[in-house]
């Protein structure tokens, strides 16, 4: 049997689907259909069937219809997908809120390791039911950011009340998070600052500098830090059915800042003619379900620069390590230090 190293793109999708249907028959159910939506970091099926437990929110999710997951080895640590895990189960049960609902296997676990001949180690497969919605891209009203703060500040009242389990691995948007660690692309943040083009560096170190004094200020008390969705944006990862919000995608979450995931998600609007608009309806929506201290909106602004340069240096180690990154990268990086030189002065 061929390396999987050296197989071709089709040739390792052709195996990662063994080990879907491996996957599958482990959770339960029998002769699922199931077709690629996406092999780039996890490696996502879209799967149906008609012989597990219905759903108890029917109105939220599609009859029937699952999301499978085979996760991206190193990308995150078992624990942390098991947290990961554990947070929507726990939202769905205990709160109903519109997230995905993970689904048991027959033993109960909600992440199972499975393994083929061909593909190198055992992989970490989870399956979430299928959300009904669809994505805003470029149709955001004011109205849909109002529904978004909502949701958003849900999320944060049902974490400050809930105990997680440890998982000293799980991400955090601290600002050794942020600015020094490993996030994911391969490379730390610390060795990637050297990588970025000098007419952005002087600018995201004084973002840096600025946000290490507001999070000493601000501690990591549980009024201002707790677990968070991280990517929670129109474009991204919240889905809208009639109206309401669904958040999905909860694979970047972690330990991090309010205010951090509000700014976040205010990513997709940033250099719309609405953007204050936008913006204050955001908050207006949170407000009208959690408050958020003069203390923490403060800083909403730099969080949307430190937004920015984190994810610089996220992608900029990706796209040195990885030619197909490159793609796109100086267009964005270009917004990004545009973005963060108007923070830094003032505009």
């Amino acid at each position: 049997m061929k390396p999987y190293q050296e197989l071709t793109h089709l040739g390792r999708l052709r195996r990662l689907r063994q080990l879907a249907s491996v996957a599958l028959d482990a959770f339960g159910p029998n002769g699922a259909r199931f077709t690629l939506l996406r092999h780039a970091g996890n490696t996502l099926f879209r799967v149906w069937a008609t012989d597990l437990k219905p759903a108890t929110a029917n109105e939220v999710y599609e009859p029937g219809q699952y999301l499978l997951r085979i996760h991206e080895p190193g990308y995150q640590a078992t624990d942390a997908i098991e947290l990961e895990l554990a947070w929507l189960a726990a939202m769905c049960r205990k709160a109903q809120l519109p997230v995905q609902e993970p689904i048991p296997a027959p033993d109960g676990r909600l992440l199972i390791q499975v393994s083929v001949p061909g593909v190198p180690d055992e992989r970490n497969c989870s399956l979430l039911r299928w959300i009904k919605g669809r994505y805003l891209r470029q149709d955001a009203c004011p109205h849909h950011y109002r529904a978004q703060g909502q949701l958003m500040a849900r999320l944060h009242n049902f974490v400050a009340q809930w105990q997680p389990p440890a998982c000293p691995s799980k991400r955090r948007y601290d600002w050794d998070g942020l600015f020094q660690d490993d996030a994911g692309s391969g490379m730390t943040n610390r060795e990637t600052w050297s990588l970025l083009p000098p007419s952005c560096a002087e600018s995201f170190q004084i973002v840096a500098q600025r946000v290490r004094q507001a999070m000493d200020e601000l501690g990591q008390g549980p009024d201002v830090y707790g677990l968070i969705h991280a990517d929670l944006g129109l474009d991204a990862n919240v889905l809208f059915w009639k109206d309401e919000p669904r958040a999905i995608d909860f694979d970047d979450s972690g330990f991090g800042y309010w205010v951090y995931d509000l700014a976040v998600a205010l990513e997709h609007g940033r250099e719309d003619a609405a953007f204050p608009q936008f913006r204050a309806a955001l908050l207006d929506g949170y407000a009208e379900v959690r408050s958020l201290p003069e203390n923490q909106l403060k800083h909403l602004d730099l969080f949307m620069a430190a937004s920015d340069v984190y994810w610089s240096l996220w992608a900029t180690g990706g796209a040195h390590l990885y030619p197909h990154w490159r793609e796109g990268l100086a267009d964005r990086l270009e917004r990004s230090a545009r973005l963060v030189a108007r923070y830094v002065d003032g505009r």
